[in-house]
């Protein structure tokens, strides 16, 4: 299973990477035109057409690179400007933010020291039937 986000236009429902990083292209492009983004609003007229091109650039982006940089490098302040993901100045800030993740993954790699092999003692704990008890007692006299 992919990764979720929670969107703030869905009445805080999960969507994909895909749709979450077309939201956050949305809202620069909203505010860029000072206009205000409502529940579901990819559905009007007005964004529908720039939505599909969006979330259509959105998921080329994703075969390239990890969600996750795409959603820092559009949260970065240099990025705060740009209201396409066709931008060719948001590529080196993706690249950069995708560097950034993979030098993390490698740092935090920890390597375990495991033996060859392993062995339980199993202890088996008994109980005493009926049977058992009146073998003890023939035993003792």
């Amino acid at each position: 299973m992919t990764k979720q986000y929670l969107s703030k236009y869905s009445n805080d429902k999960l969507v994909s990477p895909a749709q979450y990083i077309t939201e956050l292209i949305c809202e620069n492009k909203a505010k860029k035109d000072k206009k205000d983004l409502h529940y579901r609003f990819w559905l009007t007229k007005e964004w529908e057409m720039y939505f599909r091109n969006q979330i259509a650039t959105a998921h080329k982006l994703l075969k390239k690179y990890g969600d996750v940089a795409i959603v820092r490098a559009l949260k970065d302040q240099r990025a705060s400007k740009i209201y396409s993901l066709r931008a060719p100045h948001l590529v080196p800030i993706i690249e950069e933010e995708q560097a950034k993740l993979n030098g993390e993954n490698t740092t935090l790699s920890i390597e375990l020291q495991r033996p060859a092999q392993i062995n339980f003692d199993i202890k088996k704990k008994t109980t005493k039937n009926i049977v058992s008890k009146l073998k003890d007692i023939d035993n003792e006299s």
